[in-house]
């Protein structure tokens, strides 16, 4: 996903795109396509509305009322998983435009304004097969919406993307766990220094390893503290400036570099959940808020996590 932020006369406009494939793209080409779609005439330019979303060019009514009503419900219940509590509606509705296909790459853009403290002019553009808009692509591109209200403010790309990313279908998840794991390699060396990682506004020449490492870490950081001490942390932090101290103060590390050298052992050892330090009261539940309608008994199927061929290294360069 490409970010670009455009400051005008005390506006910003920030331009949430994801302009390559989805990494599961690159591997598979999903052979799934919802029975309805395949049974109805396609009749363009079909609309459906709901309080905050406006499908406005679906290739069938039930299409495009499904994907409308999948956006309502991933933006209440994802809300309710990062924030604690629903959002208010918004004052205009989000336009989604979308391609359905099953050669298509799973993808988004979603557009929006930061202005003095507001945020608004919702639009998004969203690709791939039925079965993955609704299990990826939506969660994926709502995320980017709820942190977007929420910080009201551009925020690092890292925790950007991780967050959206970690709320897609499993089988896109475990695919940057394996890219990030050649990213790592002593030979390759692709990874980020986390104080350098911290610091971009922008995405770097090769998104690919930022895109797999800032899910990692933010799937580390939920599984120490949970969603909503990831994003109390990250306030902290971009509003001093100082992420050394925000990370003593929420995750009792030293310093960035103390948190990437137990990130990187965390990876190493597959990823497994670790203890937590947060109180229960921080932590969201449940892990998993929804269930893709299309994808109702495939979440039972976990890949198999592929294991590490050579010894991770720290990244701190």
């Amino acid at each position: 996903m490409d970010a670009r932020f455009l400051f005008r006369c005390g506006w910003c406009m920030s331009v949430i795109f994801l302009g390559i494939p989805s990494m599961g793209a690159w591997l598979e080409t999903a052979h799934y396509v919802a029975p309805h779609v395949e049974r109805l005439e396609v009749r363009s330019e079909a609309r459906f509305a709901t309080t905050n979303f406006e499908v406005v060019n679906a290739p069938t009514p039930e299409l495009a009322k499904l994907l409308c009503e999948t956006a309502e419900r991933c933006r209440k219940e994802l809300a309710i998983l990062w924030l604690g509590h629903e959002m208010p509606d918004w004052a205009a509705r989000c336009q989604i435009r979308v391609q359905v296909g099953n050669t298509l790459g799973a993808g988004g853009v979603t557009t929006f304004v930061f202005d003095n403290g507001e945020v608004y002019g919702w639009e998004m553009s969203i690709q791939g097969s039925a079965k993955r808009i609704v299990d990826s692509v939506l969660p994926h591109e709502i995320t980017h919406m709820i942190l977007a209200t929420h910080f009201r403010r551009p925020i690092p790309r890292w925790l950007d993307e991780g967050a959206a990313t970690s709320v897609e279908h499993a089988s896109e998840k475990e695919n940057y766990r394996r890219h990030l794991l050649q990213y790592l390699r002593e030979d390759v060396r692709k990874g980020l220094p986390f104080n350098r990682m911290v610091a971009l506004k922008e995405y770097p020449p090769d998104p690919m390893p930022l895109y797999s490492q800032g899910f990692s870490v933010v799937e580390y950081l939920i599984a120490l503290g949970g969603h909503r001490r990831l994003l109390e942390f990250a306030a902290t932090a971009m509003e001093s400036g100082n992420w050394n101290a925000a990370v003593r103060q929420y995750y009792d590390k030293e310093n960035l570099g103390a948190l990437q050298l137990a990130w990187v052992d965390w990876v190493a050892a597959g990823s497994k959940t670790v203890a937590t330090t947060a109180p229960p009261s921080v932590i969201a539940t449940p892990q998993s808020p929804y269930t893709s309608v299309y994808a109702a008994g495939l979440d039972q199927l976990t890949p198999n996590k592929m294991p590490l061929r050579e010894p991770l290294k720290p990244i701190i360069r």
